[in-house]
C-alpha cells in the first residue's frame, strides 16, 4: 500500500492570546483502504494478463466512485499488489470517468506493460513499480481521449492501439503515427514472406468493415461485408482481443451463406484458411471473450458464462465461471490454469481439479466504502462492518496483508454471515477471550460473538449502536434510546442513561469503567459508580436545542466533549468541554469566545499518546467544508478534507467519521478512521511527544 507523506501546518496559540506562529508536525502520512484499491479493486474487471511467473495482472474498478486500476495477484500467497488511482494519482482523477477502466493489457519485448483505458492508456514497468506509471494522453502520445479497446505488439517492436482509429508507437524512434482506419478489435499477424498484417474489426454482432494494414506496402485495405457486398469467406470480424496465436495463426469470423451464422476459422501466416469444428452451432453470435494461444489452440467464453477450450482438434466444455454474459477477458497460464474476468470479478480454473475459484471484492477486498464500525484486533488486525450490496453483507477483517470477508459471496475464501441482513452495525474486539462481539442490527437481531469458527449469541439483548470491553473483561453495549447494558459473562444488566446512544469508550485508568455519550448525557460508570453530566448541567448550553457531539477520553478522569452552543441572534456555534470526572470541574471553549479551532463545530474522537485531542471540524452540518484537526491545549494542527483544499488522496477523504481508533506502533501511532462513503483512512503520526495536562485552560 503506497502512502502519501507530508508535513502539516499547525496554528500556535493560547486561549489568552491571539498571536500566531508556524510549526510543523513531522512524519505524518495517509493511506486508504477502499473498494477501488484493495484486492481485485472492483467487480468490474475487463482485462487480464498473465505474467511470466504465472501470476495474473487483473484490471478492476469501482464504477460508483471511479476508483481502481490494476493489481497483481500472487496466487500461491493469496495476496494482491494494488496499483490504483487512490494511491497513484497519475492514473487519473475520479472526475474523469473512464481513466481507471483498463480494457486490455500487453507486454512489450522489454517487459513493460501497456494498457488501454476508456480514455487513452497507461504504461507501467513491473521491474520499477508504481513510480513508473505514465498516463498516455493526447499531450504525450498519439492516443486521443477515446477508448483504447485493444493493443498488440508487432514483430518489428512497434505497438498498435485501437483508439478511435489506429495508433502506432515506435519505441526505437519514440514516434507516433495515427490513421483514421480501424475498429474495436486489433491483432497483428506475421506473414510467412516477411512483414505483418494488422487486422482491425468491430465487436460482433455489429459487423460492417474490417480494415487490414500491410507493413510491406504500408497501405490499408477494407473488407466490406455489408449487404450486398459481403461474400462467403470474407472476414466479417474478430472474436476478441487476442486473435493471433503463438505461431501466427489469425482467428476470425468469416461469412457463410446469407442468413447463416459466421464461421470461426483461422488463417495461417501463409494465407491459407483452416476451418476447425466449433463448440456448438451459432457460437459466433455469442462470443464474449476470446484468446488464441499455442499452435491453433483457443479459449472462448460465451453469453452463458461458459468457457470452452480448443486443443487443436476439438473443443472441451470447461464449465461456467459465473452465470450470464459480460465476460471480457480469458487467458491461460503456462501450467494450463484458465483465468477469466468480467462483470462479477474474476475466476481461475485449476487444471488438475477442474474447479473454478471466484475472486471478487467480497473475498479479496474491503468490500464497502460505507463501513459502519471498526475495531482493532491483535497482531495488527482490524475488523470492520461491511456491506457489498443487497444480500451480500457482513463484516471484514484485514491482517495487514489480506482481506477476509464474512458474507454470502465468499466462495470458500471467507466465512458465512448467517444473519438476515447485510451489515454488521457494531462490533468490538474482546481482549479477554480473543473474540469479536458483533451486533448485526442495532435493535433486532441481538449481540453475538465470533469464536473463530462460528457465531454464538449473548442473549437476550436485541442489539447495540456501539460496544466496548472494559478493563475487567465485561462487554458494554450502548443502544438507541435510554439503553446501556453490561454483560458480566453470564447475563446483561441495564445501566440508566438518557438520550440516543452515540459512542462508548473504555476508561484507560479506572477499573471496569467506561464513558458513554448520548446527545443529551455524558456518563462515566462501572455499573455502580456513576458520574453523569447532562445538557442541563452546563449553564452555557440550551436544553431545548443544544446537543453533545463526540467524546475523546484521556487519562486521570478527563474527557473532552463536543457540543453546540446557542449564540442568540447569531444562531449556533461549536463548543469543546474539558470535563474532570474526579472533581466535577470543567472548562468550555466556545466558538464566540476565542475559539481556536479551524471550523465552527468540532466532534472529538480520541486522545493520542502524545496528548493531542483528535477531532473532526466543520462549519455547517453538510460535512463538506471541514477536516481533521488536533488540539494539545496551545496548538491546533489541521488536516483539511477534500473540499478544504486537499485532494482526496492526500488528506481526510470525508469529514463524517463513523469511528476513530488509535493504535500505537513503533515510532508513533496510527489513527484508523471510518470515513463514510470513502472506506477506511489511516493517518500515521511519528515522533509522539508528551503534552502535560497543565497546558489546558
Amino acid at each position: 500500500m503506497k502512502t502519501c507523506s507530508f508535513s502539516v501546518t499547525a496554528i500556535l496559540l493560547t486561549c489568552a492570546a491571539s498571536a500566531l506562529a508556524q510549526t510543523t508536525l513531522p512524519r505524518a502520512s495517509w493511506r486508504y483502504y477502499r473498494v477501488g484499491n484493495t484486492g481485485i479493486q472492483g467487480d468490474y474487471c475487463e482485462a487480464i494478463w498473465i505474467a511470466p511467473d504465472g501470476n495474473p495482472y487483473i484490471a478492476g474498478f469501482d464504477p460508483i466512485f471511479e476508483e481502481g486500476g490494476f493489481s497483481k495477484f500472487l496466487h500461491n500467497e493469496n495476496r494482491w499488489i494494488n496499483f490504483s488511482n487512490v494511491d497513484y494519482p497519475i492514473i487519473g482523477h475520479p472526475d474523469l470517468t473512464g481513466v481507471v477502466r483498463v480494457m486490455d493489457i500487453i507486454s512489450d519485448a522489454s517487459g513493460k506493460l501497456w494498457m488501454g483505458t476508456w480514455r487513452g492508456g497507461l504504461s507501467f514497468n513491473p521491474a520499477v513499480g508504481g513510480s513508473s506509471i505514465i498516463r498516455l494522453t493526447q499531450a504525450n502520445s498519439g492516443l486521443i481521449d477515446e477508448r483504447t479497446t485493444d493493443i498488440d505488439l508487432a514483430p518489428d517492436g512497434t505497438l498498435w492501439f485501437s483508439n478511435g482509429g489506429t495508433a502506432r508507437y515506435n519505441p526505437a524512434s519514440n514516434s507516433w503515427t495515427r490513421w483514421q482506419f480501424g475498429n474495436e478489435f486489433l491483432s497483428v499477424q506475421p506473414k510467412s514472406t516477411g512483414g505483418y498484417l494488422v487486422w482491425c474489426s468491430t465487436r460482433p454482432p455489429y459487423q460492417d468493415y474490417t480494415f487490414v494494414y500491410d507493413s510491406t506496402t504500408q497501405q490499408w485495405t477494407m473488407i466490406d461485408v455489408t449487404y450486398p457486398n459481403g461474400r462467403p469467406g470474407d472476414v466479417a470480424g474478430m472474436p476478441g482481443t487476442d486473435c493471433v496465436d503463438d505461431v501466427g495463426n489469425f482467428w476470425a469470423l468469416r461469412l457463410r451463406n446469407p442468413g447463416d451464422y459466421d464461421a470461426l476459422d483461422y488463417r495461417r501466416p501463409d494465407g491459407t484458411w483452416v476451418s476447425p469444428p466449433e463448440p456448438y452451432y451459432g457460437v459466433t453470435f455469442n462470443i464474449w471473450a476470446f484468446k488464441a494461444y499455442g499452435n491453433g489452440r483457443a479459449l472462448l467464453a460465451d453469453g452463458a458464462g461458459r468457457v470452452y477450450q480448443f486443443n487443436g482438434a476439438s473443443w472441451s466444455n470447461l464449465g461456467v465461471w459465473r452465470q450470464g454474459g459480460y465476460t471480457y477477458a480469458v487467458d491461460i497460464d503456462a501450467a494450463g490454469n484458465v483465468w477469466v474476468s468480467g462483470i462479477g470479478g474474476a475466476a481461475r480454473r485449476d487444471v488438475l481439479t477442474g474447479v473454478w475459484q471466484r475472486y471478487r471484492v467480497t473475498n479479496t477486498s474491503n468490500f464497502d466504502n460505507f463501513n459502519s464500525d471498526l475495531t482493532l484486533g491483535p497482531a495488527g488486525t482490524i475488523f470492520a462492518g461491511a456491506n457489498a450490496g443487497s444480500g451480500v453483507g457482513g463484516m471484514v477483517r484485514f491482517d495487514g496483508t489480506r482481506w477476509t470477508g464474512w458474507n454470502q459471496a465468499h466462495y470458500g475464501l471467507g466465512y458465512d454471515w448467517p444473519f438476515p441482513n447485510d451489515n454488521c452495525h457494531a462490533l468490538t474486539f474482546r481482549p479477554s477471550n480473543g473474540r469479536v462481539a458483533v451486533s448485526p442490527l442495532n435493535w433486532l437481531y441481538g449481540v453475538f460473538e465470533w469464536t473463530g469458527s462460528a457465531f454464538v449469541q449473548l442473549p437476550p439483548l436485541t442489539g447495540a449502536e456501539k460496544m466496548v470491553e472494559d478493563s475487567l473483561g465485561r462487554l458494554w453495549a450502548l443502544g438507541e434510546y435510554f439503553n446501556l447494558n453490561v454483560h458480566n459473562g453470564t447475563s446483561w444488566s441495564s445501566v440508566p442513561i438518557i438520550g440516543w446512544g452515540q459512542t462508548i469508550r473504555k476508561d484507560p485508568d479506572r477499573p471496569g469503567t467506561v464513558w458513554a455519550l448520548t446527545g443529551h448525557e455524558v456518563l462515566r460508570t462501572d455499573g455502580v459508580y456513576r458520574f453523569s453530566r447532562t445538557i442541563d448541567d452546563f449553564p452555557e448550553l440550551t436544553t431545548q436545542s443544544d446537543t453533545f457531539s463526540g467524546i475523546a477520553v484521556g487519562g486521570n478522569g478527563i474527557a473532552w466533549i463536543g457540543c453546540t452552543v446557542q449564540l442568540g441572534a447569531g444562531g449556533s456555534g461549536g463548543g469543546l468541554i474539558r470535563l474532570d470526572a474526579n472533581t466535577g470541574s470543567y472548562t468550555m471553549l466556545r466558538y464566540d469566545l476565542g475559539w481556536p479551532m479551524p471550523g465552527k463545530y468540532v466532534a472529538p474522537h480520541a486522545v493520542s499518546p502524545d496528548g493531542r485531542v483528535w477531532m473532526t471540524y466543520i462549519s455547517t452540518y453538510q460535512y463538506f467544508d471541514g477536516g481533521l484537526c488536533w488540539y494539545d491545549g496551545r496548538r491546533v494542527g489541521v488536516f483539511p478534507g477534500p473540499e478544504g483544499g486537499a485532494p482526496q488522496w492526500g488528506g481526510l477523504p470525508h469529514t463524517q467519521i463513523a469511528d476513530l481508533e488509535v493504535r500505537v506502533v513503533p515510532g508513533g501511532y496510527e489513527l484508523w478512521m471510518i470515513c463514510l462513503s470513502r472506506g477506511i483512512a489511516v493517518l500515521s503520526v511519528g515522533q509522539p511527544i508528551t503534552v502535560p495536562a497543565t497546558r489546558w485552560p
